[in-house]
């Protein structure tokens, strides 16, 4: 063996090497790319606990909440404050969902149902009131997504379909003795 037949054997595992290690490179990125979106996954499933928490932990919030739901305008500043602080938890989860979906660490389907929380809450009579005043506290991304989601969706499930927690208050059903003299007369 002639020492250029070494030579060019040595350049040819070193070329295997390389290639070798660039493969090596490619699935250890994949697999940290796969471990990110899982976490940041994991991270917006946080921000999800954290709106149901504040809803369940004040049962004060939840009423003011709900009277902002119907009416945010003719709201005491106290229920527009709570009620202001849960939409911005709603608008900040699709917020940081769009943010991660456009670097693809989040799939196109949690970003829709985190837009779709935003919309549930956006598009109650209070929701779009409360919009319509504070839309240019949030970033244009966002506000852009929904402002094309809001002018697209006149209606749709509102959030008390969902949770009916946050139902108006049903009218009060008259009494059993009062609905028989009503069927008697």
């Amino acid at each position: 063996m002639t020492l250029e037949t070494i030579y060019y054997i040595t350049q040819i595992v070193a070329v295997a090497a390389i290639l070798a290690s660039l493969v090596a490179i490619y699935i250890q990125q994949r697999k940290d790319h796969e471990l990110a979106r899982a976490e940041h996954q994991r991270e917006t499933g946080d921000e999800y606990n954290k709106f149901y928490e504040y809803i369940t932990q004040d049962p004060d919030a939840l009423d003011c909440i709900k009277a902002c739901f119907q009416d945010y305008e003719g709201a005491t500043s106290k229920e527009q404050a709570k009620f202001g602080y849960l939409i911005h938890l709603g608008i900040n989860i699709a917020d940081k969902t769009l943010e991660l979906l456009n670097r693809k660490l989040v799939s196109v389907e949690h970003y829709a149902s985190a837009l779709d929380l935003s919309l549930m809450l956006l598009i109650s009579p209070g929701g779009r009131q409360y919009w319509q005043r504070s839309r240019l506290v949030y970033g244009a991304f966002i506000r852009a997504e929904l402002d094309k989601a809001l002018s697209e969706q006149k209606d749709g499930p509102m959030i008390w379909d969902l949770l009916p927690f946050f139902a108006p208050n049903p009218p009060v059903q008259p009494a059993v003795d009062e609905l028989q003299e009503a069927l008697d007369v």
